[in-house]
């Protein structure tokens, strides 16, 4: 049935709108009922031993470039870690003496080929002793701790609430935008971080091809604001909060005297990467002009949550948050 309504939906926007609304109402029973599974957040699914590698390379490098950091020590919990623990094994090979994956599904994975993955980087980087039985098994992992079924938002309010802050970093690689509340996570992570500690994560603004390549990239901001969210709550599609909400929370930390924060540029709207990431204002003016004159171009469109918004936020379409805990 699911693959009908799928086929059914490409016909036009009110239909793929009409399946997602059905799709995540089918997701939610199935939660309701414990079965956690899902093929979001399967990353390594297509992977190579060495893509895998790269791939997790990349994220580690992105983490300590971005968040100007050496190397990872302590304890980290990594949110929505999906198929694979590669990015937390190469925390741990850095001296982190725990790590916590907290995820609210379970990703489908093949085991087998998870194994060679890990053999592949515990090879690369000398860490064999991760290994507690025979050969790899993910959940035994030394130091590295699955928390599977618990959302985020859970997770970190029951933490904070603790008033026992416990970990030294929390990182996270295109998760907060498939949190229903990502604003108030990011503020009961702070009170679970350390004073000095750091949160790092990286943020995808776009529809993760809801709408594209079909509709131009902006579409999903034009789907009224009492539908959309129906559209992801329980399936963790999109959530639409964009750079300014973040902004607006963050410095409210920050005048509270609670955090120092920067939020960088990764992408933006018919441009792309920026690379290195950068805050807009040093992005290159040709590159500026081109992603405001699309967002004028279609902002006539948008949701009213959209209307008023300085054109210059609703082209962002990728950040990298760095918080550091006062």
């Amino acid at each position: 049935m699911q693959q009908t309504l799928r086929e059914w939906s490409r016909r036009s926007a009110f239909l793929k709108i009409s399946f997602y609304l059905i799709e995540d109402f089918i997701r939610g029973l199935k939660l309701s009922l414990g079965k956690l599974g899902t093929e979001s957040g399967a990353a390594h699914a297509k992977f190579s031993e060495e893509e895998s590698m790269i791939y997790i390379e990349n994220i580690i490098h992105s983490y300590k470039t971005n968040g100007n950091i050496e190397k990872f020590s302590g304890t980290v919990a990594e949110l929505g870690p999906g198929d694979n623990a590669g990015v937390a094994m190469l925390m741990r090979g850095e001296g982190c003496t725990q790590i916590d994956l907290v995820d609210r599904y379970y990703s489908d994975r093949n085991t087998e080929q998870q194994s060679k993955i890990y053999q592949h980087i515990a090879d690369k980087y000398d860490l064999n002793h991760l290994k507690t039985t025979d050969s790899w098994d993910e959940q035994k992992i030394a130091g590295i701790n699955w928390k599977i079924g618990q959302a985020a938002e859970d997770y970190f309010r029951q933490c904070a609430d603790r008033n026992e802050p416990v970990y030294d970093f929390i990182v996270s690689c295109a998760v907060l935008e498939h949190l229903y509340d990502p604003l108030d996570c990011l503020q009961q992570m702070v009170g679970c971080l350390k004073s000095g500690g750091k949160i790092l994560q990286i943020v995808d603004l776009r529809d993760h091809n809801m709408f594209t390549p079909i509709k131009q990239e902006l579409f999903f901001l034009q789907i009224p604001s009492f539908i959309y969210p129906l559209t992801g709550k329980n399936s963790g599609r999109p959530n639409r909060i964009l750079i300014h909400r973040y902004r607006e929370v963050l410095e409210s930390m920050k005048q509270a005297g609670l955090i120092d924060y920067s939020i960088l540029v990764g992408s933006l709207a018919d441009v792309g990467k920026i690379e290195p990431p950068q805050k807009f204002q040093d992005i290159d003016p040709e590159k500026q002009r081109q992603t405001i004159e699309f967002v004028e171009q279609h902002r006539h469109k948008f949701a009213q949550e959209f209307k008023h918004v300085d054109s210059q936020d609703l082209a962002v379409s990728g950040i990298f948050i760095d918080i550091v805990k006062k």
